[in-house]
């Protein structure tokens, strides 16, 4: 939410920030459209492809011991 009021709002955005809003975009577009239909495994995958597509570990604020079992190595 950070990210799109200083892009509405016509500040600078960060790295961060740019990541941010392509993330939520990805996310609305894979999981939460209305025509997307997927199971409970497939939904988790996805999520867990788009964090590692966006972000580093340490900047998705999930416990490492999850991180470290569900993040994706390749």
């Amino acid at each position: 939410a950070n990210a799109k009021t200083k892009l509405e709002n016509g500040f600078d955005l960060t790295d961060y920030d740019e990541r941010c809003l392509k993330f939520a975009k990805d996310y609305s577009f894979k999981l939460l459209a209305v025509d997307v239909n997927i199971n409970i495994d497939e939904m988790l995958n996805t999520g867990w492809d788009l964090f590692k597509k966006y972000f580093k570990p340490e900047e998705v604020g999930i416990k490492q011991e999850l991180v470290d079992k569900y993040w994706s190595k390749d």
